[in-house]
């Protein structure tokens, strides 16, 4: 069942968010974006479990490319788990590194499953599947 317009917009701004924190290499914005038992699958061997593991992501990012890496998080649609509580957001991730001032180019094209789960107010990933479709 598609979801409200108010947690549509919600979900967005936050999985906008994931993007801009693990661009800028915000390790702690980025981790609370997360439940704490949080699982990110699909971009290496083994999934990343638990905030502080989660933490190596922007860690990394920042290492690698510095902050010449932008995500974007794209044509998503959301629809209700079994309550109103646990959103299923599907989207594209499409990753660009614009390294040693040369233009941008394509990294990763990604097709993302994320599980959201609601925390008062907001929204935590509790998991987000990624099925890199390009690059890594």
């Amino acid at each position: 069942m598609p979801v409200s317009t108010d947690d549509y917009v919600a979900v967005a701004d936050h999985l906008a968010r994931y993007c801009w924190k693990v661009d800028t290499g915000d390790v702690e914005g980025w981790v609370e974006l997360w439940a704490e038992d949080g699982v990110f699958r699909g971009t290496g061997p083994d999934d990343i479990v638990g905030r502080e593991a989660l933490r190596v992501v922007p860690i990394s990012v920042k290492k690698r490319c510095g902050d010449k890496m932008a995500h974007f998080a794209g044509n998503l649609y959301c629809d209700y788990g079994e309550t109103i509580d646990t959103i299923t957001a599907h989207f594209y991730n499409y990753v660009t590194t614009w390294m040693n001032g040369a233009p941008g180019k394509p990294s990763v094209l990604a097709r993302s499953v994320a599980t959201l789960v609601r925390n008062g107010g907001g929204w935590l990933i509790k998991m987000n599947h990624v099925d890199m479709l390009t690059g890594a």
